[in-house]
C-alpha cells in the first residue's frame, strides 16, 4: 500500500497578500518617520534664531561686564553710536575698552583690548552679520588691525541703548559724561527668520559694574522714552 505525504508550504496566492501587507506596513511606516523628521526640522528651524542669538548675547555680556572706565592707563572712550541703515532699521554700534581675555591678550600681552560691536553686511549673500572686532595690543608702536569675529549671521537690525541712571538713551559718548560709563547696556538684535514677514528679536539688559550715573542725565543723549 503506497505511503501518502503532505507537503506544507504557501500557495501563490497567499504569498501575493503577504507581501501586499508588508508594501502597506512598510509605506505606513516611511509616512510616519517623514512626519517625525519634517516636524523636527521645523522645530529646529524655529529655534535656530533663539540658539543664535543667546550665543551672541552670551559672548556680548563677558566683553560688556569687562567694559573698563574711560581713565587711567590704557583709557579708551565708551562710544556708542545711534544709526539706521538704508532700510530704515536699526543699525547701531557700540565701541569700548575693556580687560584682556586670555586669547585677546596679544603679544607682548595688553592687559586691555579694544572691542568694537556692529552689524556688516556679508560681502557673498548682502545679509547682515553681527561681528565683534578686538584689538588686542593696544602697546604695539603701530596700529594694529583688530581681530575679527562673527557672533551672529542674518541679522536685520541692532539696537543698543544705554541707562544713566535717569532714562534709557540712544547715543552714549563717555567724553561727553564726564568719563564714565552707563549704569547698564540694553541690546536688542532682530534676526530673520524663515517667515520673512516677522524677524524674531531678542533684548537683553546687562549691568556695567564699572558704570556710574551722570549729573546730567538727560543732555547725555536723546532718551528712547523707557524700556522696551
Amino acid at each position: 500500500m503506497a505511503r501518502v505525504t503532505s507537503r506544507k508550504g504557501f500557495t501563490l496566492l497567499e504569498m501575493l497578500v503577504a507581501m501586499t501587507l508588508m508594501s502597506m506596513l512598510a509605506a505606513s511606516l516611511y509616512a510616519s518617520l517623514h512626519i517625525a523628521f519634517r516636524g523636527r526640522r521645523a522645530a529646529e528651524r524655529g529655534m535656530e534664531p533663539a540658539t543664535r542669538a543667546a550665543a551672541a548675547l552670551r559672548m556680548l555680556r563677558e566683553d560688556l561686564e569687562s567694559a573698563t572706565v574711560p581713565t587711567g592707563l590704557l583709557a579708551g572712550e565708551f562710544i556708542g553710536e545711534d544709526a539706521q541703515d538704508e532700510r530704515g532699521r536699526e543699525d547701531d554700534g557700540l565701541a569700548f575698552h575693556a580687560l584682556a581675555r586670555d586669547q585677546w591678550a596679544g603679544d607682548p600681552p595688553s592687559p586691555i583690548v579694544n572691542v568694537e560691536i556692529a552689524v556688516s553686511a556679508d560681502d557673498g549673500t548682502g545679509e547682515g552679520t553681527l561681528v565683534r572686532r578686538v584689538t588686542a595690543n593696544l602697546l604695539a608702536p603701530e596700529a594694529q588691525d583688530p581681530i575679527e569675529e562673527v557672533l551672529c549671521r542674518r541679522v536685520s537690525a541692532l539696537d543698543v541703548a544705554f541707562f544713566d541712571g535717569t532714562d534709557w538713551l540712544d547715543s552714549w559718548d563717555s567724553t561727553t559724561t564726564g568719563d564714565v560709563l552707563p549704569l547698564a547696556v540694553r541690546l536688542m538684535i532682530s534676526l530673520e527668520t524663515e517667515d520673512e514677514e516677522e524677524d524674531y528679536v531678542v533684548t537683553r539688559v546687562f549691568a556695567l559694574p564699572c558704570g556710574s550715573p551722570t549729573e546730567e542725565g538727560e543732555s547725555t543723549g536723546r532718551a528712547t522714552g523707557g524700556g522696551r
